[in-house]
């Protein structure tokens, strides 16, 4: 990805840029699953998380309903779901 004029990337909005901004911003999912900002970030720049007890704890902070918990876990883990 080329450099913006002022030097900073500009990453592209994912799964995982998605996810922060509904739970309510990068603080709060770091208190919600006990991660730090490092790690928030990393995931972030990789498009998706590595670690399985934070797509399922992240996935039930973003959905009620169980098939859409299931479909945001497999988006989190760096997938896209099935359609039927």
């Amino acid at each position: 990805m080329p450099p913006r004029r002022n030097g900073r990337r500009r990453l592209p909005s994912n799964a995982i840029y998605r996810a922060i901004q509904l739970v309510g911003g990068p603080s709060a999912v770091c208190e919600l699953l006990g991660i730090s900002l490092a790690t928030l970030a990393r995931w972030r720049r990789d498009g998706y998380v590595r670690d399985p007890v934070a797509v399922l704890e992240w996935a039930e902070l973003l959905g009620t309903e169980p098939t859409a918990q299931l479909a945001a876990a497999w988006r989190l883990a760096g997938g896209r779901p099935r359609r039927r």
